[in-house]
């Protein structure tokens, strides 16, 4: 038993003796720990800095978008099932709200395809100093893109909740850029920047032009059908008066044959019975219409002859158009982030101190070992 208790005596650790340990073999841990911290400096000024920089857009008041939002582009109307009446539809012939602006344009900013159009265009100005820091010789094309696309990062803050108009919805869209110069990495936010919004003018534009063209295309039909209607029953209309002035003339009939207490309300009587006289001047008076007198006479032509007016003179200025407010330009960083230069000293320093107590605790155990070999 004394044997077994002076075993389990020997096995047991001694905080105490950890610590003698630890004191007795000082010099490894201020050994490990000067390495350490040694090769985080080494690190922190052999490793290239990487710096980053900032563009932030902000959502627009609803006037700079006032040219796109005009009162009469807010409304469409349509034929009824008769074919000649004009309702209006309450939808927009086009309409865009700084919410959505905002929206497609951060979009726009995280298209993969826009990146490379954006990529390519800046590798084929072929500056050298530039492409050493977005190119690199022993990559393939896909692979530096590939590197160029991941040092952009995207964030947005968007509410697209129903607010009163007097109520502040803050949103905005920030995108950061990466790179070892600070100089060059603020020029190329700053062309991005102004690539993406020219590219989202051309398609707003493009936008626009289409859907007033389709909406002036409808009414140009629409119109052409009225015409068409109206002229058919014209032309039905001076066929059934010519033929009932010569009935008229063959009878010798020159005035009404009735009055209007000889007829009853729901009886027609022949149209020969109007007279001579009456049938030719009706005739008269429908050869004299033109163009501009039919409109009176077609149901709801005279609204939609000048909504085709309208936008056929449609004139957007698109100088006072702004999408998107710049509340940021991207600049050129002061300092680094990284390496991080706290952190990297930090992490040395307790990287060096554990590995130097735990070389001291198995070189004082070594040298107890010895010890007790040579006892």
């Amino acid at each position: 038993m004394n044997e077994i208790n002076l075993k389990q005596n020997h096995d047991e650790i001694d905080l105490i003796d950890l610590l003698d340990d630890i004191k007795s073999k000082w010099y490894w841990i201020v050994g490990a720990t000067f390495i350490g911290i040694a090769l985080a400096i080494v690190y922190a000024v052999l490793s290239t800095p990487v710096y980053e920089t900032s563009l932030v857009y902000k959502r627009v008041a609803a006037t700079e978008l006032f040219q796109l939002n005009q009162p009469r582009l807010k409304e469409s109307y349509a034929i009824n099932s008769s074919g000649v009446d004009i309702r209006s539809k309450g939808e927009a012939v086009f309409t865009l709200s700084p919410t959505q602006a905002l929206s497609e344009v951060k979009k726009l900013f995280d298209s993969g395809v826009l990146k490379r159009q954006f990529y390519t265009k800046l590798m084929s100005e072929n500056n050298s100093e530039l492409n050493r820091y977005i190119a690199s010789d022993s990559l393939t094309e896909e692979q530096n893109f590939s590197q160029f696309s991941r040092k952009f990062k995207i964030i947005s803050s968007e509410n697209d909740s129903e607010k009163d108009a007097d109520e502040e919805i803050e949103s905005y869209v920030k995108i950061s850029f990466e790179l070892s110069d600070p100089f060059i990495a603020a020029d190329i936010l700053n062309r991005f920047g102004q690539f993406i919004l020219a590219e989202y003018d051309k398609r707003v534009r493009y936008l626009v032009n289409f859907s007033v063209n389709s909406e002036l295309e409808h009414y140009k039909t629409w119109e052409d059908s009225l015409r068409s209607s109206y002229r058919a029953r014209t032309e039905q209309r001076m066929a059934q008066l010519v033929e009932a002035a010569n009935i008229a003339a063959s009878i010798n009939q020159q005035q009404p044959f009735f009055s209007s207490k000889d007829t009853s309300i729901t009886v027609q009587p022949p149209l020969y019975m109007m007279g001579e006289k009456a049938l030719k001047k009706e005739i008269e008076q429908i050869n004299n219409r033109n163009s501009t007198d039919e409109n009176a006479y077609i149901k709801g032509m005279s609204e939609l002859v000048w909504n085709i007016k309208f936008l056929e003179g449609l004139v957007i200025d698109w100088d006072s158009v702004q999408y998107v407010e710049i509340d940021q330009n991207a600049i050129p960083p002061l300092k680094p982030i990284k390496p991080r230069k706290a952190i990297l000293l930090s992490l040395g320093t307790v990287f060096g101190f554990t590995l130097g107590v735990i070389f001291a605790l198995l070189a004082a155990a070594l040298s107890r070992r010895k010890e007790r070999k040579l006892s």
